[in-house]
């Protein structure tokens, strides 16, 4: 397997792989990570650390392969909190209440594709197979945020809805907070119509012309690249994001890509938490 990144550590514990921000290693306070696929049980196009229930994996599989991932990463199983995604701009607030007496299908918030919180040891996930995910960070207050940026979620400015929450619920001051961007599919990959061409156009950020490349009448986005535009505009610090310069779809026998497989794949896992 070849990884190169300046950006991402590619890193193992046993046989589960995962990926995780090198700029974030300075935020002691919090434990974050981008599985890949590789370490888990899951067979066929699932393979290996499927970590997603409705992709048509058996579930037995997919309830291993949590156990495996919390096994090898040091997680308790017992705070994992989950979202049923929409593609849509909803973040979702996690407080003690969401984790107690629930057993591990009950901790899901379902049309959400957003979860934030300042609890110590609730572990917020999102899943992606080509959706970037956005690591957010207030390390002045200890808030964490996650979320799953697919396209509709970009267009609707699920970014900003998410640094909304963070100033809204917790009082952030905007020039604290820090993200991670990704990963997700690179505009190398990321081959769009005219229609969802349009859509991305119309968020109106500045020099869109920059986060696209158009040739042969086909139109390739920086969709991670649109985010951090959104992300500045909205007060964050252009020296405060960290953008992934890793690709799904380039990466789809180390990452879940459902581009590259043509849907027939499972799904990354993406997790932040608080150190208790």
């Amino acid at each position: 397997m070849n990884f190169e990144s300046d950006v991402m550590a590619l890193n193992f514990e046993g046989n589960v792989g995962y990926l995780t921000f090198k700029d974030f290693k300075k935020y002691n306070f919090i434990n974050h990570a981008y599985l890949t696929r590789l370490g888990g049980v899951s067979k066929n196009e699932f393979k290996s650390l499927n970590l997603s229930f409705s992709c048509g994996d058996d579930q037995t599989s997919v309830m291993k392969n949590y156990d495996i991932l919390c096994n090898a990463l040091n997680l308790n199983k017992d705070k994992i909190v989950r979202t049923k995604q929409v593609h849509k701009n909803k973040i979702t607030v996690v407080s003690e209440k969401d984790i107690l007496d629930k057993n591990f299908k009950e901790r899901v918030f379902k049309g959400s594709d957003g979860l934030i919180t300042n609890i110590p040891g609730v572990i917020l996930t999102t899943l992606h197979a080509d959706c970037m995910a956005l690591f957010m960070v207030d390390p002045v207050l200890k808030v964490v945020g996650l979320a799953h940026a697919g396209w509709r979620g970009t267009v609707s400015k699920i970014a900003k809805s998410l640094l909304e929450m963070f100033i809204n619920n917790y009082g952030s001051n905007p020039e604290n907070i820090v993200c991670a961007l990704g990963p997700g599919i690179g505009m190398c990959c990321f081959e769009v119509d005219d229609g969802t061409f349009k859509e991305f156009k119309k968020i109106g950020i500045s020099d869109f012309e920059k986060c696209y490349i158009s040739k042969e009448n086909k139109y390739y986005i920086d969709s991670i690249e649109v985010n951090k535009k959104i992300l500045i505009e909205s007060g964050v610090k252009s020296e405060n994001i960290f953008k992934s310069d890793v690709c799904t779809c380039c990466h789809h026998d180390l990452l879940f890509s459902h581009r590259a497989s043509g849907g027939k794949r499972g799904n990354n896992l993406a997790f932040i938490t608080i150190k208790e």
